[in-house]
């Protein structure tokens, strides 16, 4: 019965993989989440400039709290999450305001949702 929930959600994942594309997202970082640390960093990989940004997780249930984008010229913006995101699934979209280049986020989390186990979240901008 686990491996065949196992497989649903990864056969979920894939099939919504190509509607985000399709709704302009890319996924622009990622990054695990580990149950004693409470807060993760993720670099950007591609270089355009985004507006919005949003979340995905895969592995486990987590609470996400906020999130601190660095922007290059040395700005920042702290965004408040304050979202329970389930695994397969994404957080709303956040509107980072003009279009500028993301150097690193960090997200900090709940790691008492995480059980003891990991999860892996991906940053995802347009």
């Amino acid at each position: 019965m686990i491996e065949w929930r196992a497989a649903a959600i990864a056969v979920l994942a894939a099939a919504s993989a190509p509607a985000i594309a399709q709704s302009g997202w890319a996924q622009v970082g990622s990054s695990t989440a580990e149950a004693g640390a409470g807060t993760a960093s993720m670099t950007p990989t591609l270089d355009p400039r985004y507006r919005e940004i949003m979340f995905c997780v895969d592995g486990h249930l987590i609470r996400l709290n906020d999130a601190t984008i660095h922007f290059e010229g040395g700005t920042q913006q702290t965004l408040r999450v304050r979202e329970r995101v389930a695994d397969g699934g994404c957080s709303r979209m956040s509107t980072i305001g003009s279009r500028r280049r993301i150097e690193r986020v960090e997200i900090a989390y709940d790691p008492a949702t995480l059980a003891g186990a990991s999860a892996h979240v991906q940053l995802y901008a347009r």
